[in-house]
């Protein structure tokens, strides 16, 4: 009866650990997205004026 206590206990740990994992990258995804996104834009903005400005002379 010992060890099925133990593996019971372990079993909370684990699905405690995956629970506080999943929210930390669902969190981490929905907050990094929109600045990755900017960051994305931003660049593609500064290479499409890089370029426009050689096309224009």
């Amino acid at each position: 009866m010992q060890n099925r206590r133990k593996g019971q206990s372990t079993l909370e740990y684990i699905t405690v650990f995956a629970a506080i994992v999943a929210a930390i990258v669902i969190f981490s995804y929905s907050t990094l997205k929109p600045a990755v996104q900017n960051m994305m834009n931003a660049s593609a903005t500064k290479i499409n004026n890089a370029t426009s400005s050689f096309t224009n002379q």
